[in-house]
């Protein structure tokens, strides 16, 4: 019997399979995110998104075993389905909701917060898991400090404009994004000093390094390495910072300035991970925009 020969795909046929896919996983983070801010915003019930999302990834995880045009996109899907099936509903809806979430840290708003904040970290330990489930080694999911001093290299559109250090690119960029925060949140909050206490900047402080440890674990560590095998570094950051940015349409701050801020944050975050190989650099950035955030909220009162 003859066999049958494969011709290897032309260059042109991988560019257009590859813009095929990026279309597909731009179709997924819109899919994943939009619906919520339209729903959102027209008051209507939003309850039904979770496990329409999970279906949704399931169903494209199973996809991604039976057309191969779709296999690059199974560590996408299997990444998106811990994240909101093991985050967003176990972690952040069965647990939180269960008695025993309650007895330990329902007595106060901020110790809720900061019990929420630690469920994330069980989030992580389960995304850690599928990450070397995947074959995936340390390094390649960027779980080390890194090259703190590595180059942050220009982009077209001027951040930054030519070649310099993390450190000089990203302290610039920490007081910035600390600066514009302030701007925006401090005028629709009512802030007393008379709450500024040393307790309460080591609370922030323990809330925003938890926070800022988990969601880059779970939002860049676990997503980037799924994306930019094949989509090279430019697209990749955009695409995992407008997921990260569009998810905070109702977070603080809100609405379009809380897109664009954290799509913008989410970016930086994204590149110095890439660029320094590590998560060094990018948990830093978090932690000071969570840590600004956090200490103005509990000074206007708490969670």
């Amino acid at each position: 019997m003859r066999e049958s020969i494969s011709i290897p795909a032309s260059p042109a046929q991988r560019i257009e399979g590859r813009r095929v896919l990026l279309f597909a996983a731009w179709a997924i983070v819109l899919a994943l995110t939009v619906p919520d801010i339209v729903l959102g915003v027209l008051q209507q019930d939003t309850a039904w998104l979770t496990p329409a999302r999970m279906v949704f990834l399931a169903a494209l995880l199973a996809l991604t075993f039976v057309w191969p045009l779709f296999r690059p996109l199974r560590g996408l899907a299997l990444a998106f389905l811990v994240i909101y099936v093991v985050e967003s509903w176990f972690f952040g809806t069965v647990v939180q909701q269960s008695q025993l979430f309650d007895r330990v840290f329902g007595g106060n708003g901020n110790f809720a917060f900061l019990g929420e904040r630690l469920l994330r970290l069980g989030a992580a330990l389960v995304m850690l898991l599928a990450l070397l489930g995947m074959g995936l080694k340390r390094r390649d999911f960027f779980l080390t400090v890194g090259n703190l001093r590595a180059v942050a290299e220009p982009e077209r559109w001027g951040i930054p404009r030519k070649p310099e250090t993390w450190p000089g690119f990203g302290g610039r960029y920490a007081l910035i994004i600390a600066v514009l925060l302030l701007l925006f949140m401090i005028p629709g909050l009512n802030l007393s000093l008379d709450n500024l206490s040393a307790g309460l900047v080591l609370f922030a402080a323990l809330c925003a390094v938890i926070n800022a440890f988990a969601e880059e674990f779970l939002y860049r560590s676990a997503l980037l390495p799924q994306v930019l095998p094949f989509f090279g570094k430019g697209a990749s950051l955009i695409l995992v910072a407008a997921w990260f940015g569009l998810g905070h349409y109702f977070g603080m701050p809100s609405g379009v300035t809380g897109v664009l801020l954290t799509t913008i944050g989410g970016w930086i975050f994204a590149k110095s991970m890439v660029e320094t190989r590590g998560m060094g650099w990018p948990l830093f950035l978090h932690f000071v925009s969570d840590f600004t955030i956090y200490v103005v909220i509990l000074l206007a009162g708490g969670f």
